[in-house]
């Protein structure tokens, strides 16, 4: 907090111990510290408050920009356009609930020509192997 150097601490617990004495120093460097102490605490309090007040403010402007979302108008467009999506899917839901219905035979195997580079069986596939 403050840069003080050994040299200057020093020099200032000398002309202390000159001007209150050898007998009362060690009270005043008890009382000191608790002195020290409790503004240590109140600064730590300080900025913990201080970070949780920024947190909340900017929590509060996201909650504000949510609300004002949440209460735009809805655009006559907008009402068609979910209306057609809910209709989309009502019938997607609808053709996966009946059984498709087969036109011609099943195709069980599919077509894909593989054509092998590797001269050796020791050579490792690349990705020129693989299928496209």
């Amino acid at each position: 907090m403050f840069d003080f150097s050994f040299g200057e601490l020093a020099l200032l617990g000398i002309i202390v111990l000159l001007v209150v004495g050898p007998e009362k120093m060690p009270e005043m460097a008890r009382t000191a510290g608790k002195w020290y102490g409790a503004m240590r605490r109140t600064m730590t309090g300080l900025r913990s408050e201080v970070e949780q007040q920024l947190l909340l403010d900017d929590l509060r402007k996201e909650a504000d920009k949510l609300r004002d979302y949440a209460n735009e108008e809805i655009l006559p467009g907008d009402i068609t356009a979910s209306a057609s999506l809910r209709e989309t899917r009502a019938n997607e839901l609808a053709s996966e609930a009946s059984p498709p219905q087969e036109s011609g035979p099943r195709q069980t195997e599919l077509d894909i020509d593989v054509v092998p580079t590797a001269i050796h069986s020791d050579d490792l596939p690349g990705p020129e192997d693989r299928l496209h």
